[in-house]
Order: C-alpha cells, then structure tokens, then sequence
C-alpha cells in the first residue's frame, strides 16, 4: 500500500511541475506530436497506396497467368516476319498448343482473345470501340458482372453467331437511355446483335491502351468470321497492318503455387519457339508478392524519415528536462535530504519526460488518423490506416520520452544533497 502511494506522489509531483510552466511544456510535446502525426500519415498512405496496387492485381487472378502478345521494337535484321506487307508477331495457335496440350502441369482452363480496335456505327454516331473476341469460358476464369442480359455462350461460338455483349458506357453512348438487349448496331461495317451489358470489365480483358468503357465482346468465331486476324491502324497520311493470330491467352491454375512451378515453363517454352521476344507473361502473384516487398521497404524508408522529427522531439525533451534540473536544483536537494532515494528523483523526471511525450503521441495519432481520410475524402487518394500503423509511432514516441529523461533524470538523482541546498 505504501509503495501505491509512494507511486501516486512520484505522478502527482511530475504532472504538477510541467502544469507549472504549460507553454514550455506545450512547445516541448509539440515535436512529438508532429512525428507522430507525421509517421501515421506516411504509413497510411503508403499502405492504401499499396492496398490499391495489389486490389488491382488480385482483380487479374491470383490463380491466372495472362500471356499477353507485344509488338516487338522494329529491326529489320530479326525474323519479324511478314504477310502480305502485314508485320506478323506476338503469340500463335501453336503457342495455344504447346501450352495448354500438356507441356504444362496444373493448367485447370485456359481461354484466348483476340482484340482489335474497330469503329461503331448507330445513328450516325460514330464511335472508336475495343472489340474483344473470345470464348465463354472466360466467364469462368475471370470475374463477369452481367448488369443485363446475358454472356456470351457456346451456341454463339459454336454456330458463329453475330452476337455481342458490350459495356454500359459505350452502350448510353450509342442508345442514349433506350435498353440495347436486342438492338443491332455495326461495328467495323458488320451488324452485330446485343445481347448482353455489363456493368465492369475485368481487368484480365483490358488491353494494352485500350479502353474499358469502350469495350464490345464477340465470340471468337464470330470476330475470326467477320474481321480476321489483320489490325489495320490508321494514322496521319497512312496505315500500318499487323497481323496478330492471339492477343492474350489466360490461363487458369489449379492453386496458387502451382502459378510460380508454371510461369518459368511457359517462359521457357515461349523463348525456344519465338525468335524475339514478341510476348509478355504476366504473373498476378509474382506482382503481388513484389508489391508487398516493396511495401515493406517503403514502410521502413518512411518510418526512417519521418523519425528524424521524433528524434528532434526527443533532443528537445531533453534539453528543456536538463533546464529544469538546474532551475530545481534546491527542490532536489530539499527532498533528498527529507529521505528522498535516488530512485525517486529518477522517478519524478521520467515521469514527466514520458508524459510530455505521451500527451504529443495521444494528440498526434488523432491527427494522423484524421489527416489520411482527409486526404482520401478530398484528394481522393487511397489511404489506409491498421492497427500497427498506430501504435507504431505511439511506441516510439513513449520510447524516445524515456531515453530522452533517463540522462537528466540520473543527472539530477547524482546531485550531492548539501551542494543542492546550498544553489540559489
């Protein structure tokens, strides 16, 4: 019982010697505040910046592989080769064979895509559409959210129907507020029938450069039928033709580890049958996995950084707390010599070091908490803010408070009692 009152003394006494002088106590918490504050808000928007890339990833398919076709850098000295003046490059039916005929373990389902750029008539509007040929099974790779109507289906590929399903923007664009389910509009010149809205488009079936909203979906039967393989980009005062037999397969794994065992066989297969590297592989979960090691590298570069102004908070603790050992230097003495142990004045000084920093912490993380959803309601920049993302620089900050008092606390606990009676 003694010891709880001896213990209530010691934080009496500290808490009342900083409201005595409250403006330098004030100034003193200030830089802890700002470091606290400063470590929380970095932290957050790192980890919402980061949450955001690997949301992004994860939409690909943490199961998937995307081989993507690329056109390569134009050299006339590499085996690009060419049909009819076309360029002719990127992934091929055989590519299609190699990978999914077995070379390849674990592969669950695969689906190919075939993207070009057409224009899309409808009452004299014109519009410049991303047409995507595939397969239905693509539905079941990748996430579909049909907002009306329906998919494509194997009827349609199996009997090449003239069929198309397209995204709700380019739709508003085409039909204004009339429902497009069963409206027929031209693309490229050839009549296609919609079947089908849909409210998002996977981030798997988005092309390079091309555009989500202004996406169309046909059965890959029905785009080998109706516009080939041939790209034809037209450009000021000429056309370049590009003939591309797949733009992208994806493939579809049976776990997730199976995704590392298979990307550096497919890598391998694609480097002994292409004759420039006229393809991508992407792989979701090595993304991922490099994102998070990036996250963390980032988290203790900031963390690092913004440090530097807990540390001044800290230098500042203790420069104020070896003032007022000398300005108390007589109350020392008096209360060592009534019996007060070294241990006690240690106490007293510790005491208020770590509550001055306590306070700037406990003011700081309101701050911080409160400056990333600012940020994010006002700049809309994704932040996100955990639990360790705060208690974090609230740790660092009581730990500084104690470093920051130990040396004037033992400073003002080594003063001789006789000499300190005798300071004015």
């Amino acid at each position: 019982m003694r010891a709880v009152h001896k213990v209530k003394d010691i934080l009496l006494l500290g808490l009342h010697s900083l409201s005595v002088h409250k403006v330098r106590s004030t100034l003193t918490a200030l830089g802890i505040f700002i470091g606290v504050c400063g470590v929380i808000a970095m932290l957050a928007i790192n980890e919402g910046a980061s949450a955001e890339a690997q949301r992004t990833l994860r939409a690909l398919g943490s199961t998937n592989i995307i081989i993507m076709s690329r056109k390569p850098p134009q050299d006339d000295s590499k085996a690009t080769g060419r049909t009819r003046g076309a360029l002719n490059y990127g992934l091929t039916k055989r590519d299609e064979t190699r990978i999914t005929g077995g070379s390849v373990p674990y592969v669950r389902r695969h689906a190919t895509i075939h993207q070009t750029k057409k224009m899309a008539y409808l009452a004299g509007k014109n519009l410049s559409v991303s047409v995507i040929a595939t397969e239905p099974l693509i539905a079941e790779i990748v996430r579909i959210d049909v907002l009306a109507g329906r998919f494509i289906t194997s009827v349609d590929m199996l009997r090449r129907k003239p069929h198309c399903v397209i995204m709700a923007p380019l739709a508003r664009s085409l039909f204004g507020y009339e429902n497009p389910l069963g409206k027929t509009v031209r693309i490229g010149g050839e009549p296609l029938v919609v079947v089908g809205m849909l409210s998002r488009l996977p981030q798997a079936l988005v092309g390079e450069g091309a555009e989500a909203t202004d996406s169309v979906i046909i059965p890959r039967t029905t785009g080998m039928d109706r516009f080939g393989e041939l790209i034809v980009e037209a450009r000021t005062g000429s056309r370049t033709f590009e003939r591309v037999e797949i733009s992208r397969i994806i493939l579809q794994m049976e776990e997730e580890k199976d995704v590392l065992a298979a990307a550096p066989i497919i890598r391998s297969l694609l480097e002994r049958n292409h004759d420039q590297e006229d393809y991508d592989v992407k792989v979701p979960l090595e993304l991922i996995e490099q994102k998070k090691k990036q996250m963390f590298l980032w988290n203790v570069m900031l963390v690092t950084i913004a440090s530097v102004s807990l540390l001044v908070g800290g230098i500042g603790i203790m420069n104020i707390m070896l003032a007022t050992v000398v300005e108390r230097t007589r109350e020392i003495g008096v209360r060592r010599a009534m019996g007060a142990k070294q241990w006690d004045i240690i106490a007293q000084f510790l005491v208020e070091s770590v509550t001055l920093t306590t306070v700037g912490g406990v003011i700081g993380i309101a701050a911080g908490v409160c400056l990333p959803w600012m940020i994010q309601r006002y700049l809309q920049f994704p932040t996100e803010t955990s639990g360790w993302t705060i208690l974090l620089p609230f740790l660092m900050a009581v730990t500084v408070g104690l470093i920051s008092g130990i040396y004037p606390a033992v400073r003002a606990a080594r003063l001789d009692p006789i000499a300190a009676l005798r300071h004015e």
